[in-house]
C-alpha cells in the first residue's frame, strides 16, 4: 500500500462515499479503483474474445459437431 496525496473534488468524493456506503474517503477511493480495474479487466477479456472470434469458422464447427454426434450414435 502506498501513501499518495491527490486532489479530488470534494462533492464527487462525498457522493461516492454516500452511494457506496463507505465510511471513509480512503474506502471510497479504494472501491472506485477496484471497480475501475475490474471493468478494465472485463473490457480486455472481451477484446481478447473478439480477436479470437475473427478466426472462427461456424460452418466448420457445425460440421464437426454433426460428425461427432454421428460417431457417438454408431
Amino acid at each position: 500500500m502506498s501513501l499518495t496525496h491527490i486532489d479530488i473534488d470534494d462533492e464527487s468524493l462525498e457522493k461516492a462515499k454516500r452511494l457506496g456506503g463507505h465510511r471513509t474517503k480512503t474506502a471510497a477511493v479504494a472501491a472506485a479503483l477496484d471497480e475501475y480495474n475490474e471493468r478494465r479487466d472485463r473490457i480486455a477479456a472481451f477484446d481478447r474474445a473478439i480477436e479470437l472470434a475473427k478466426d472462427w469458422d461456424i460452418e466448420g464447427m457445425e460440421a464437426a459437431h454433426r460428425a461427432a454426434k454421428e460417431a457417438y450414435r454408431r
